[in-house]
Protein backbone atom coordinates (compact mmCIF):
# COMPACT_ATOMS: atom_id res chain seq x y z
CA UNK A 1 0.00 0.00 0.00
CA UNK A 2 1.38 3.40 -0.90
CA UNK A 3 0.34 6.21 1.20
CA UNK A 4 0.64 9.85 -0.55
CA UNK A 5 0.03 13.07 0.77
CA UNK A 6 -1.71 16.61 -1.07
CA UNK A 7 1.26 18.24 -3.26
CA UNK A 8 0.54 21.23 -5.41
CA UNK A 9 2.81 22.01 -8.14
CA UNK A 10 2.20 25.06 -10.31
CA UNK A 11 3.18 23.82 -13.44
CA UNK A 12 1.00 21.67 -15.75
CA UNK A 13 1.93 18.48 -16.36
CA UNK A 14 0.11 17.66 -20.16
CA UNK A 15 -1.39 14.08 -19.58
CA UNK A 16 -4.09 13.36 -20.65
CA UNK A 17 -7.35 13.25 -18.34
CA UNK A 18 -8.74 9.34 -17.63
CA UNK A 19 -12.32 10.22 -16.42
CA UNK A 20 -13.57 7.74 -13.53
CA UNK A 21 -16.98 7.71 -13.93
CA UNK A 22 -17.53 4.33 -11.69
CA UNK A 23 -15.79 6.17 -9.19
CA UNK A 24 -18.61 6.82 -7.32
CA UNK A 25 -18.43 7.25 -3.07
CA UNK A 26 -17.75 3.91 -1.43
CA UNK A 27 -16.98 3.98 2.27
CA UNK A 28 -18.06 7.11 4.02
CA UNK A 29 -17.16 7.78 7.56
CA UNK A 30 -19.14 10.42 9.45
CA UNK A 31 -18.54 12.81 12.41
CA UNK A 32 -20.64 15.16 14.42
CA UNK A 33 -20.31 17.70 11.67
CA UNK A 34 -18.78 16.71 8.54
CA UNK A 35 -17.85 13.43 6.85
CA UNK A 36 -14.90 11.67 5.43
CA UNK A 37 -15.73 10.48 1.96
CA UNK A 38 -13.55 7.58 -0.10
CA UNK A 39 -13.98 7.59 -3.70
CA UNK A 40 -12.18 4.45 -5.50
CA UNK A 41 -10.72 3.74 -9.08
CA UNK A 42 -10.31 0.20 -9.89
CA UNK A 43 -8.91 -0.15 -13.70
CA UNK A 44 -6.29 -0.71 -16.23
CA UNK A 45 -3.89 2.28 -16.69
CA UNK A 46 -1.09 2.47 -20.00
CA UNK A 47 2.30 3.61 -19.27
CA UNK A 48 3.22 7.20 -19.16
CA UNK A 49 1.58 9.90 -17.68
CA UNK A 50 -1.93 9.44 -16.78
CA UNK A 51 -3.92 12.11 -14.97
CA UNK A 52 -7.14 10.46 -13.31
CA UNK A 53 -9.88 12.88 -13.61
CA UNK A 54 -12.29 12.39 -10.09
CA UNK A 55 -14.68 14.99 -11.13
CA UNK A 56 -17.87 16.76 -9.58
CA UNK A 57 -16.67 17.14 -5.80
CA UNK A 58 -18.70 18.26 -3.70
CA UNK A 59 -19.10 22.20 -3.37
CA UNK A 60 -18.42 22.01 0.25
CA UNK A 61 -15.05 19.67 0.08
CA UNK A 62 -12.33 20.86 1.86
CA UNK A 63 -9.51 20.55 -0.78
CA UNK A 64 -6.63 20.51 1.48
CA UNK A 65 -8.29 17.54 2.96
CA UNK A 66 -7.79 15.57 0.10
CA UNK A 67 -5.35 12.81 0.01
CA UNK A 68 -4.81 9.69 -2.18
CA UNK A 69 -3.29 6.01 -1.42
CA UNK A 70 -3.86 3.09 -3.86
CA UNK A 71 -1.78 -0.22 -5.17
CA UNK A 72 -0.22 -0.39 -9.09
CA UNK A 73 2.98 -0.11 -10.66
CA UNK A 74 2.86 4.14 -10.67
CA UNK A 75 4.41 6.78 -8.64
CA UNK A 76 2.50 9.36 -7.45
CA UNK A 77 3.44 13.41 -9.23
CA UNK A 78 0.80 15.71 -7.44
CA UNK A 79 -2.35 16.07 -6.57
CA UNK A 80 -4.17 19.51 -8.14
CA UNK A 81 -7.85 20.41 -6.65
CA UNK A 82 -9.43 23.21 -8.54
CA UNK A 83 -13.08 24.62 -8.81
CA UNK A 84 -13.47 24.77 -13.01
CA UNK A 85 -15.84 27.48 -14.24
CA UNK A 86 -17.31 26.38 -17.50
CA UNK A 87 -20.17 29.20 -18.07
CA UNK A 88 -20.31 32.29 -16.17
CA UNK A 89 -24.52 31.64 -16.41
CA UNK A 90 -26.33 33.07 -13.00
CA UNK A 91 -22.76 32.03 -11.18
CA UNK A 92 -23.52 34.72 -9.02
CA UNK A 93 -26.76 33.80 -8.24
CA UNK A 94 -25.73 30.39 -7.43
CA UNK A 95 -23.18 31.35 -5.22
CA UNK A 96 -25.70 33.56 -2.96
CA UNK A 97 -27.55 30.67 -2.83
CA UNK A 98 -25.11 28.26 -1.66
CA UNK A 99 -24.17 30.87 0.83
CA UNK A 100 -27.29 31.01 2.24
CA UNK A 101 -27.68 27.49 2.44
CA UNK A 102 -24.39 27.15 4.35
CA UNK A 103 -26.06 29.73 6.50
CA UNK A 104 -29.20 27.65 7.17
CA UNK A 105 -26.47 24.69 7.79
CA UNK A 106 -25.27 27.24 10.83
CA UNK A 107 -28.24 27.46 12.02
CA UNK A 108 -29.57 24.53 12.11
CA UNK A 109 -25.93 23.61 14.38
CA UNK A 110 -26.63 26.21 16.67
CA UNK A 111 -30.20 25.22 17.12
CA UNK A 112 -29.23 21.48 17.62
CA UNK A 113 -26.62 22.64 20.34
CA UNK A 114 -29.63 24.90 21.83
CA UNK A 115 -32.22 21.99 21.78
CA UNK A 116 -29.40 19.76 23.69
CA UNK A 117 -29.32 22.64 26.29
CA UNK A 118 -33.18 22.58 26.44
CA UNK A 119 -33.28 19.19 27.20
CA UNK A 120 -30.13 18.71 29.36
CA UNK A 121 -31.90 20.96 31.75
CA UNK A 122 -35.21 19.30 31.41
CA UNK A 123 -33.42 16.46 32.32
CA UNK A 124 -32.05 17.85 35.30
CA UNK A 125 -34.37 19.30 36.30
CA UNK A 126 -36.77 16.17 36.74
CA UNK A 127 -33.60 14.38 38.89
CA UNK A 128 -33.79 17.32 41.18
CA UNK A 129 -37.06 16.52 41.83
CA UNK A 130 -36.27 13.02 42.02
CA UNK A 131 -33.40 13.61 44.17
CA UNK A 132 -35.82 15.64 46.55
CA UNK A 133 -38.44 12.77 46.37
CA UNK A 134 -35.94 9.75 46.91
CA UNK A 135 -34.48 8.73 50.18
CA UNK A 136 -32.56 5.74 51.67
CA UNK A 137 -29.31 5.33 49.86
CA UNK A 138 -30.64 6.73 46.32
CA UNK A 139 -30.53 9.70 47.74
CA UNK A 140 -29.12 12.24 50.66
CA UNK A 141 -31.54 15.46 50.37
CA UNK A 142 -31.76 18.96 52.08
CA UNK A 143 -34.85 19.54 54.06
CA UNK A 144 -37.68 21.41 52.82
CA UNK A 145 -41.43 22.36 54.69
CA UNK A 146 -44.71 22.39 53.40
CA UNK A 147 -44.19 25.96 51.95
CA UNK A 148 -40.69 25.27 50.56
CA UNK A 149 -42.31 22.26 48.74
CA UNK A 150 -44.95 24.78 47.23
CA UNK A 151 -42.64 27.15 46.07
CA UNK A 152 -40.40 24.86 44.46
CA UNK A 153 -43.49 22.84 42.90
CA UNK A 154 -44.07 26.18 41.52
CA UNK A 155 -41.05 26.79 40.20
CA UNK A 156 -40.85 23.56 38.64
CA UNK A 157 -44.03 24.29 37.01
CA UNK A 158 -42.75 27.52 35.69
CA UNK A 159 -39.75 26.10 33.89
CA UNK A 160 -41.48 23.18 32.65
CA UNK A 161 -43.50 25.60 30.55
CA UNK A 162 -40.62 27.79 29.74
CA UNK A 163 -38.75 24.63 28.64
CA UNK A 164 -41.51 23.71 26.53
CA UNK A 165 -42.17 26.95 24.85
CA UNK A 166 -38.42 26.88 24.17
CA UNK A 167 -38.66 23.30 22.65
CA UNK A 168 -41.46 24.21 20.46
CA UNK A 169 -40.02 27.64 19.33
CA UNK A 170 -36.62 25.51 18.16
CA UNK A 171 -38.19 23.15 16.82
CA UNK A 172 -40.34 25.28 14.59
CA UNK A 173 -36.98 27.42 14.04
CA UNK A 174 -35.68 24.33 12.52
CA UNK A 175 -38.35 23.20 10.50
CA UNK A 176 -37.87 26.93 9.07
CA UNK A 177 -34.29 26.53 8.19
CA UNK A 178 -34.49 23.16 6.63
CA UNK A 179 -37.40 24.48 4.54
CA UNK A 180 -35.23 27.33 3.39
CA UNK A 181 -32.72 24.93 2.39
CA UNK A 182 -34.89 22.96 -0.16
CA UNK A 183 -36.12 26.13 -1.60
CA UNK A 184 -32.45 27.32 -2.26
CA UNK A 185 -31.90 23.56 -3.90
CA UNK A 186 -34.63 23.87 -5.88
CA UNK A 187 -33.53 27.54 -7.10
CA UNK A 188 -30.32 26.25 -7.49
CA UNK A 189 -31.42 23.20 -10.02
CA UNK A 190 -33.73 25.52 -11.91
CA UNK A 191 -30.77 28.30 -12.46
CA UNK A 192 -28.79 25.51 -13.57
CA UNK A 193 -30.91 23.65 -15.88
CA UNK A 194 -29.36 22.20 -18.71
CA UNK A 195 -26.07 24.66 -18.35
CA UNK A 196 -23.44 23.79 -15.86
CA UNK A 197 -22.02 26.65 -14.10
CA UNK A 198 -18.81 25.29 -12.19
CA UNK A 199 -17.61 21.83 -10.23
CA UNK A 200 -15.31 20.62 -8.11
CA UNK A 201 -12.24 18.41 -9.54
CA UNK A 202 -9.08 16.51 -8.55
CA UNK A 203 -6.64 15.83 -10.70
CA UNK A 204 -4.64 12.70 -9.87
CA UNK A 205 -1.24 13.11 -11.61
CA UNK A 206 0.66 9.60 -12.06
CA UNK A 207 3.70 8.16 -13.52
CA UNK A 208 2.81 4.72 -14.47
CA UNK A 209 6.08 2.34 -14.81
CA UNK A 210 4.19 -0.90 -16.28
CA UNK A 211 0.93 -1.00 -17.80
CA UNK A 212 -2.02 -3.07 -16.13
CA UNK A 213 -4.12 -2.86 -13.19
CA UNK A 214 -4.21 -0.38 -10.58
CA UNK A 215 -6.45 1.12 -7.38
CA UNK A 216 -6.61 4.01 -6.93
CA UNK A 217 -8.16 5.77 -3.37
CA UNK A 218 -9.17 9.50 -3.34
CA UNK A 219 -10.58 10.73 0.66
CA UNK A 220 -11.43 13.70 0.47
CA UNK A 221 -13.45 15.43 4.06
CA UNK A 222 -17.20 17.31 3.41
CA UNK A 223 -18.71 19.75 5.95
CA UNK A 224 -22.22 19.45 6.66
CA UNK A 225 -23.31 15.72 7.10
CA UNK A 226 -23.74 14.69 11.22
CA UNK A 227 -25.10 11.75 13.25
CA UNK A 228 -26.73 11.67 16.59
CA UNK A 229 -27.61 8.68 19.14
CA UNK A 230 -31.31 7.76 19.54
CA UNK A 231 -32.61 4.61 21.37
CA UNK A 232 -35.47 2.31 21.58
CA UNK A 233 -36.00 0.79 24.66
CA UNK A 234 -37.87 -2.19 25.19
CA UNK A 235 -38.98 -3.65 28.59
CA UNK A 236 -39.79 -7.11 29.03
CA UNK A 237 -41.44 -6.85 32.72
CA UNK A 238 -42.31 -10.70 32.31
CA UNK A 239 -39.09 -12.04 30.94
CA UNK A 240 -36.99 -9.36 33.19
CA UNK A 241 -34.98 -8.13 30.37
CA UNK A 242 -34.59 -5.01 28.30
CA UNK A 243 -33.80 -4.74 24.59
CA UNK A 244 -31.68 -1.74 23.66
CA UNK A 245 -31.65 -0.86 19.77
CA UNK A 246 -29.44 1.72 19.34
CA UNK A 247 -30.01 4.19 16.16
CA UNK A 248 -27.72 6.47 14.49
CA UNK A 249 -30.02 9.78 12.83
CA UNK A 250 -27.86 10.82 9.51
CA UNK A 251 -28.59 13.71 7.22
CA UNK A 252 -26.38 15.31 4.54
CA UNK A 253 -27.03 17.63 1.58
CA UNK A 254 -23.29 17.07 -0.15
CA UNK A 255 -24.29 16.94 -3.65
CA UNK A 256 -23.50 13.64 -4.26
CA UNK A 257 -25.88 10.58 -2.87
CA UNK A 258 -24.42 7.92 -1.47
CA UNK A 259 -25.63 4.35 -2.63
CA UNK A 260 -24.37 1.54 -1.10
CA UNK A 261 -21.26 3.13 0.82
CA UNK A 262 -19.38 1.43 3.61
CA UNK A 263 -20.29 3.38 6.85
CA UNK A 264 -18.62 4.19 9.82
CA UNK A 265 -19.97 6.56 12.72
CA UNK A 266 -17.07 8.15 14.41
CA UNK A 267 -17.42 10.02 18.23
CA UNK A 268 -14.86 12.27 17.53
CA UNK A 269 -15.26 16.08 17.38
CA UNK A 270 -12.59 17.48 15.36
CA UNK A 271 -14.63 20.86 15.10
CA UNK A 272 -13.73 21.20 18.95
CA UNK A 273 -9.98 21.81 18.24
CA UNK A 274 -7.13 19.23 19.35
CA UNK A 275 -5.42 22.19 22.14
CA UNK A 276 -6.49 23.24 25.33
CA UNK A 277 -8.12 27.10 25.73
CA UNK A 278 -5.89 29.53 27.24
CA UNK A 279 -6.93 31.86 30.03
CA UNK A 280 -6.84 35.37 30.09
CA UNK A 281 -5.69 37.36 33.46
CA UNK A 282 -8.46 37.78 35.74
CA UNK A 283 -8.94 41.14 36.94
CA UNK A 284 -11.34 42.77 39.89
CA UNK A 285 -12.53 46.66 40.02
CA UNK A 286 -14.27 48.24 42.03
CA UNK A 287 -17.77 48.62 41.93
CA UNK A 288 -19.06 52.32 41.49
CA UNK A 289 -22.87 52.61 42.61
CA UNK A 290 -24.81 54.73 39.96
CA UNK A 291 -27.58 57.18 41.02
CA UNK A 292 -31.15 57.79 39.20
CA UNK A 293 -29.71 60.89 38.02
CA UNK A 294 -26.68 59.96 36.38
CA UNK A 295 -28.93 57.30 34.11
CA UNK A 296 -31.13 60.45 33.36
CA UNK A 297 -27.99 62.68 32.50
CA UNK A 298 -26.73 59.47 30.35
CA UNK A 299 -30.16 59.16 29.01
CA UNK A 300 -30.38 62.57 28.27
CA UNK A 301 -26.25 62.88 26.56
CA UNK A 302 -27.33 59.90 24.57
CA UNK A 303 -30.63 60.86 23.20
CA UNK A 304 -28.96 64.25 22.20
CA UNK A 305 -26.56 61.87 19.82
CA UNK A 306 -29.58 60.10 18.81
CA UNK A 307 -29.60 57.36 21.03
CA UNK A 308 -30.95 56.42 24.25
CA UNK A 309 -30.09 54.29 27.89
CA UNK A 310 -32.49 51.55 27.53
CA UNK A 311 -30.52 49.31 26.00
CA UNK A 312 -28.00 49.89 28.63
CA UNK A 313 -30.68 49.07 31.04
CA UNK A 314 -32.16 45.80 28.60
CA UNK A 315 -28.64 44.68 28.72
CA UNK A 316 -28.52 44.56 32.27
CA UNK A 317 -31.34 43.07 32.96
CA UNK A 318 -30.66 40.66 29.60
CA UNK A 319 -27.13 39.52 32.39
CA UNK A 320 -28.95 39.08 35.16
CA UNK A 321 -31.87 36.58 33.54
CA UNK A 322 -28.93 34.67 32.20
CA UNK A 323 -27.11 34.74 35.36
CA UNK A 324 -30.72 33.27 37.06
CA UNK A 325 -30.98 31.07 34.88
CA UNK A 326 -27.52 29.42 34.61
CA UNK A 327 -28.23 28.92 38.61
CA UNK A 328 -30.99 26.50 37.14
CA UNK A 329 -29.08 24.83 34.28
CA UNK A 330 -29.09 21.21 35.95
CA UNK A 331 -32.93 21.07 35.66
CA UNK A 332 -34.06 19.59 32.53
CA UNK A 333 -34.85 16.42 30.70
CA UNK A 334 -35.06 15.19 26.93
CA UNK A 335 -37.90 14.28 24.62
CA UNK A 336 -39.32 15.05 21.34
CA UNK A 337 -39.33 12.62 17.98
CA UNK A 338 -38.59 13.12 14.09
CA UNK A 339 -39.97 12.12 11.72
CA UNK A 340 -37.85 9.70 9.57
CA UNK A 341 -37.15 9.48 5.60
CA UNK A 342 -35.56 6.46 5.40
CA UNK A 343 -34.92 3.48 7.82
CA UNK A 344 -31.70 0.75 7.04
CA UNK A 345 -31.44 -1.80 9.54
CA UNK A 346 -27.62 -2.64 9.98
CA UNK A 347 -25.45 -3.70 12.59
CA UNK A 348 -21.99 -2.34 14.04
CA UNK A 349 -18.77 -3.21 15.22
CA UNK A 350 -16.72 -0.95 17.70
CA UNK A 351 -13.33 -0.42 17.05
CA UNK A 352 -11.73 1.99 19.94
CA UNK A 353 -9.44 4.55 19.28
CA UNK A 354 -7.31 6.95 21.58
CA UNK A 355 -9.61 9.59 22.34
CA UNK A 356 -13.02 8.14 20.10
CA UNK A 357 -14.68 5.31 19.12
CA UNK A 358 -15.65 4.18 15.69
CA UNK A 359 -18.85 2.25 15.31
CA UNK A 360 -18.38 0.06 11.96
CA UNK A 361 -21.60 -0.34 10.35
CA UNK A 362 -21.82 -3.96 8.82
CA UNK A 363 -24.10 -3.65 5.98
CA UNK A 364 -23.90 -1.21 3.21
CA UNK A 365 -26.31 1.59 3.31
CA UNK A 366 -28.23 4.30 0.87
CA UNK A 367 -28.63 8.00 2.53
CA UNK A 368 -29.55 10.14 -0.22
CA UNK A 369 -28.09 14.17 -0.13
CA UNK A 370 -32.03 15.40 0.31
CA UNK A 371 -31.00 16.89 3.75
CA UNK A 372 -33.84 14.70 5.06
CA UNK A 373 -32.99 12.26 7.69
CA UNK A 374 -32.26 8.67 7.64
CA UNK A 375 -31.78 6.11 10.22
CA UNK A 376 -29.38 2.96 10.52
CA UNK A 377 -28.88 0.43 13.57
CA UNK A 378 -25.85 0.62 14.98
CA UNK A 379 -26.55 -2.59 17.17
CA UNK A 380 -29.35 -4.44 19.43
CA UNK A 381 -28.67 -5.32 22.81
CA UNK A 382 -30.66 -7.71 25.21
CA UNK A 383 -29.56 -7.22 28.99
CA UNK A 384 -31.06 -8.75 31.72
CA UNK A 385 -32.83 -6.65 34.47
CA UNK A 386 -34.49 -6.15 37.50
CA UNK A 387 -37.84 -4.03 37.83
CA UNK A 388 -38.62 -1.46 40.37
CA UNK A 389 -42.01 0.49 41.29
CA UNK A 390 -41.61 3.88 43.28
CA UNK A 391 -43.43 6.37 43.93
CA UNK A 392 -43.93 10.11 46.16
CA UNK A 393 -47.61 10.05 47.23
CA UNK A 394 -47.19 13.05 49.11
CA UNK A 395 -46.57 14.93 45.84
CA UNK A 396 -47.89 12.49 42.99
CA UNK A 397 -50.75 9.98 42.78
CA UNK A 398 -48.75 8.26 39.92
CA UNK A 399 -46.70 5.19 40.67
CA UNK A 400 -42.91 5.03 38.65
CA UNK A 401 -41.54 2.01 36.86
CA UNK A 402 -37.42 2.03 36.44
CA UNK A 403 -34.86 -0.85 35.84
CA UNK A 404 -32.06 -1.69 36.09
CA UNK A 405 -29.30 -3.02 33.87
CA UNK A 406 -25.35 -3.32 32.87
CA UNK A 407 -24.03 -2.16 30.18
CA UNK A 408 -21.67 -5.79 29.33
CA UNK A 409 -21.75 -4.78 25.53
CA UNK A 410 -18.16 -2.79 23.82
CA UNK A 411 -20.44 0.37 23.30
CA UNK A 412 -20.50 3.27 25.14
CA UNK A 413 -24.14 4.78 25.29
CA UNK A 414 -23.99 8.25 24.02
CA UNK A 415 -26.23 10.75 25.24
CA UNK A 416 -29.76 10.80 23.66
CA UNK A 417 -33.55 10.48 22.81
CA UNK A 418 -35.06 7.18 23.77
CA UNK A 419 -38.11 5.61 22.86
CA UNK A 420 -39.98 3.76 25.54
CA UNK A 421 -41.47 0.46 25.33
CA UNK A 422 -43.40 -1.46 27.64
CA UNK A 423 -44.40 -5.07 27.58
CA UNK A 424 -44.98 -4.11 23.69
CA UNK A 425 -46.59 -0.93 24.48
CA UNK A 426 -45.23 2.78 23.80
CA UNK A 427 -45.45 4.45 27.23
CA UNK A 428 -43.10 7.47 26.70
CA UNK A 429 -40.15 9.67 25.43
CA UNK A 430 -37.05 9.52 28.19
CA UNK A 431 -33.46 9.93 27.63
CA UNK A 432 -30.16 8.03 27.61
CA UNK A 433 -27.85 9.32 29.89
CA UNK A 434 -23.91 9.08 29.51
CA UNK A 435 -23.37 4.82 29.75
CA UNK A 436 -19.55 3.47 29.77
CA UNK A 437 -18.93 -0.25 28.59
CA UNK A 438 -19.50 -2.35 31.90
CA UNK A 439 -21.09 0.03 33.66
CA UNK A 440 -24.72 0.01 35.76
CA UNK A 441 -27.26 2.32 35.13
CA UNK A 442 -31.20 2.87 35.64
CA UNK A 443 -33.30 3.51 33.19
CA UNK A 444 -36.59 5.32 33.85
CA UNK A 445 -40.13 3.74 31.95
CA UNK A 446 -42.94 6.02 32.63
CA UNK A 447 -45.94 5.73 34.64
CA UNK A 448 -47.16 1.68 35.66
CA UNK A 449 -50.68 2.60 35.36
CA UNK A 450 -51.92 -0.84 37.07
CA UNK A 451 -50.32 -0.20 40.08
CA UNK A 452 -51.71 2.40 42.80
CA UNK A 453 -50.46 3.86 45.97
CA UNK A 454 -53.37 5.88 47.34
CA UNK A 455 -52.14 8.64 50.12
CA UNK A 456 -55.21 8.37 53.15
CA UNK A 457 -55.14 11.03 56.27
CA UNK A 458 -56.67 8.89 59.07
CA UNK A 459 -56.78 11.86 61.60
CA UNK A 460 -54.92 15.05 62.39
CA UNK A 461 -55.62 15.39 66.27
CA UNK A 462 -54.10 17.50 69.04
CA UNK A 463 -53.05 15.82 72.58
CA UNK A 464 -51.59 17.22 75.66
CA UNK A 465 -49.58 15.62 77.90
CA UNK A 466 -48.66 16.17 81.54
CA UNK A 467 -50.72 16.67 84.58
CA UNK A 468 -48.00 19.13 87.00
CA UNK A 469 -45.83 21.87 85.80
CA UNK A 470 -45.49 22.75 82.33
CA UNK A 471 -47.76 20.77 79.52
CA UNK A 472 -46.60 19.56 76.14
CA UNK A 473 -48.97 19.56 73.20
CA UNK A 474 -49.06 17.11 70.62
CA UNK A 475 -50.21 17.08 67.13
CA UNK A 476 -50.20 13.54 65.80
CA UNK A 477 -50.52 12.63 62.40
CA UNK A 478 -52.21 9.25 61.17
CA UNK A 479 -52.24 8.17 57.90
CA UNK A 480 -52.39 5.28 55.63
CA UNK A 481 -50.97 3.93 52.15
CA UNK A 482 -53.37 2.11 50.15
CA UNK A 483 -51.55 -0.14 48.07
CA UNK A 484 -52.88 -2.03 45.28
CA UNK A 485 -50.94 -4.42 42.85
CA UNK A 486 -53.19 -4.72 39.58
CA UNK A 487 -50.65 -6.85 37.96
CA UNK A 488 -50.38 -10.50 37.25
CA UNK A 489 -46.91 -10.92 38.98
CA UNK A 490 -45.48 -9.86 41.93
CA UNK A 491 -43.79 -6.30 42.27
CA UNK A 492 -40.78 -4.24 44.06
CA UNK A 493 -42.61 -1.49 45.06
CA UNK A 494 -41.03 1.59 47.12
CA UNK A 495 -42.59 4.33 48.79
CA UNK A 496 -41.31 7.73 49.50
CA UNK A 497 -42.22 10.10 52.82
CA UNK A 498 -40.72 12.59 55.32
CA UNK A 499 -40.92 13.30 58.51
CA UNK A 500 -40.22 17.19 59.72
CA UNK A 501 -37.38 18.13 61.05
CA UNK A 502 -37.44 20.46 64.16
CA UNK A 503 -34.96 23.60 63.72
CA UNK A 504 -35.37 23.80 68.13
CA UNK A 505 -34.84 21.82 70.65
CA UNK A 506 -37.60 21.64 72.62
CA UNK A 507 -39.78 20.69 69.23
CA UNK A 508 -39.42 16.81 68.97
CA UNK A 509 -40.77 14.42 66.36
CA UNK A 510 -42.06 11.13 67.14
CA UNK A 511 -42.50 8.06 65.11
CA UNK A 512 -45.09 5.76 66.33
CA UNK A 513 -45.83 3.98 63.14
CA UNK A 514 -43.93 1.65 62.01
CA UNK A 515 -41.73 1.05 64.94
CA UNK A 516 -37.90 2.16 64.46
CA UNK A 517 -34.57 1.33 65.43
CA UNK A 518 -32.41 1.40 62.57
CA UNK A 519 -31.70 0.39 58.58
CA UNK A 520 -33.62 -2.78 57.40
CA UNK A 521 -34.86 -4.54 54.12
CA UNK A 522 -38.17 -2.99 54.86
CA UNK A 523 -37.67 0.51 56.25
CA UNK A 524 -35.18 2.89 56.08
CA UNK A 525 -34.48 6.61 57.36
CA UNK A 526 -31.93 8.97 56.51
CA UNK A 527 -30.02 12.08 58.15
CA UNK A 528 -32.69 14.77 57.06
CA UNK A 529 -35.75 12.13 57.68
CA UNK A 530 -36.66 10.76 54.03
CA UNK A 531 -38.34 7.34 55.26
CA UNK A 532 -38.55 4.44 52.63
CA UNK A 533 -40.88 1.74 52.44
CA UNK A 534 -40.37 -1.52 50.35
CA UNK A 535 -42.31 -4.36 49.96
CA UNK A 536 -42.74 -7.33 47.41
CA UNK A 537 -46.68 -7.16 46.56
CA UNK A 538 -48.39 -9.96 45.36
CA UNK A 539 -50.02 -9.85 42.12
CA UNK A 540 -53.45 -8.59 42.62
CA UNK A 541 -52.77 -8.19 46.24
CA UNK A 542 -53.78 -5.14 48.31
CA UNK A 543 -51.92 -3.81 51.00
CA UNK A 544 -52.32 -0.99 53.55
CA UNK A 545 -49.01 0.76 54.94
CA UNK A 546 -49.49 2.87 58.30
CA UNK A 547 -47.35 5.57 59.20
CA UNK A 548 -48.27 7.64 61.85
CA UNK A 549 -45.84 10.37 63.89
CA UNK A 550 -46.46 13.56 66.57
CA UNK A 551 -45.12 16.75 67.06
CA UNK A 552 -44.57 17.64 70.41
CA UNK A 553 -43.44 20.98 71.76
CA UNK A 554 -44.27 23.42 74.84
CA UNK A 555 -47.98 24.48 75.29
CA UNK A 556 -46.64 28.37 75.27
CA UNK A 557 -44.69 27.50 71.72
CA UNK A 558 -46.11 28.35 68.12
CA UNK A 559 -44.77 26.13 65.51
CA UNK A 560 -45.01 26.87 61.70
CA UNK A 561 -44.29 24.87 58.76
CA UNK A 562 -46.94 21.76 58.85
Amino acid sequence: MKIFSFLCFAAALGAADVPTPDAKPREVTVYADRAEVVRIFKGDLAVGDQSLLFDNLPANVDFSSIRVEGTGAFTLIDIRAETVQVKEVANEAIRALQAKIQAQELVQKELALAEGRVAFRRSALDKVLGRLTSVGKESANPEMDPLKWAAYLDFQAEQQVALDKEATDLAKRVKESRQLVDTFNREIAALNGNQSRSRNVARVNLDVKTAGAAEVRLSYVVHGPSWKPVYDLRADTKAKSIEITYHAELRQSTGEDWQGVSLKLSTAEPSVGGREPEMSPWFLAKAEPVTLDELRKESDGLNRHGSNVTGRIAGEKQNFGAVTSNQFNEFSAKGGSAVLADATVSTAAVVAGGTAATYVIERTTDIKSDNKMAKVTVMRLLLPSTYRHSCVPKLSSYVYLKTHATNKSDFTLLPGRTSVFLDGAFVANASMDLVPAGQEFWTFLGVDQSVSVERKELARREETAGVFGKKTLRTVFDQVFKVKNGKATEIDLVIWDQLPMGDHEDIKVVLEEPKYEKDSTSFKMNETKYVEWRHAVKAGEKRDVPFRFAIERPEDMQVIGY
